[in-house]
């Protein structure tokens, strides 16, 4: 089996510059744990994924997912605060680079070794020039064992 076989597409994906609101709101519309960034040229350069958003700014991503519940551990102004550092932090500040990718004919063992090697849960396929084409998650390859046991 090779990354192509099990990739999830079309990848979503946001340009250098956009703000964190907007990549978590895309994120809970989506259900996806994961965005890519790229280029002017489509080129992967980073990755966000909900653990991004606690590693350098602290916004928390459950803001996003439930505002009404948090609305009542925050006060208006406390919760107003996190939301506007939300607006004003673009995604290269807390984006992971360089991205641990592979290509379509990868097989599924290079995928696992990224994933285990590094302890992240996606793993974006490319083209040749660097391109997302799709990604693959811990949650894909736990759907392909649950089909084939």
């Amino acid at each position: 089996m090779k990354a192509k076989d099990l990739m999830v597409r079309p990848v979503v994906s946001v340009p250098l510059g956009t703000s964190l609101e907007e990549v978590a709101r895309l994120m809970v519309d989506r259900r996806i744990g994961s965005v890519l960034v790229v280029d002017g040229e489509g080129r992967l350069v980073g990755i966000v994924t909900e653990s991004d958003f606690l590693k350098e700014r602290g916004i928390p991503f459950s803001t996003f997912r439930a505002p009404m519940l948090l609305g009542r551990f925050l006060d208006g102004g406390q919760l107003e605060r996190i939301l506007e550092e939300a607006r004003s932090t673009r995604v290269e500040e807390i984006m992971t680079s360089p991205v641990h990718a592979v290509g379509l004919e990868a097989p599924l063992k290079e995928v696992l070794d990224l994933m285990l090697t590094y302890d992240i849960n996606h793993v974006p396929v490319v083209d040749e020039k660097g391109r997302p084409l799709g990604i693959v998650s811990r949650f894909d390859l736990l759907k392909a064992l649950l089909e084939r046991a």
